[in-house]
């Protein structure tokens, strides 16, 4: 089992100058918990995920706050050939709930994969194993 088999490819992205306000809007209308923050080359450079809008909303109320100034990095990335018992690894040592996953060429984003792909793989394997 390798991550590209339950990763979800071409996640949606922002840009670290983002308002987080609209990051949430983003989040909220395609039901979204992380989203991958990129530069202008593309590079992942953090990602931030919901609960880090809501500390960001009770914290500035209304003012004006980049993407940038509340989102996690460096950022824990996997590639699509990895094993998913590898990437789950890494998700469980350092407490996150999703990996941005990563072309092994040109470390480009190429997915994400979350703690709901790993259940979806759970759940296959439980009911292959009966």
């Amino acid at each position: 089992m390798q991550v590209s088999d339950y990763m979800s490819p071409a996640p949606v992205t922002i840009e670290p100058g983002t308002d987080y306000k609209h990051a949430f809007t983003i989040m909220q209308d395609k039901n979204l918990h992380h989203l991958p923050v990129l530069d202008s080359s593309s590079a992942i450079i953090g990602i931030v995920a919901r609960r880090d809008l809501q500390v960001a909303a009770q914290c500035f109320h209304e003012a004006p706050v980049e993407v940038s100034e509340v989102m996690h990095t460096p950022v824990t990335t996997v590639t699509a050939n990895e094993s998913l018992a590898s990437a789950v690894e890494r998700m469980k040592d350092q407490g996150i709930g999703c990996l941005p996953v990563i072309d092994d060429g040109d470390r480009q984003l190429v997915g994400i994969i979350t703690e709901s792909d790993m259940l979806r793989a759970l759940n296959e394997l439980l009911a292959k194993h009966g």
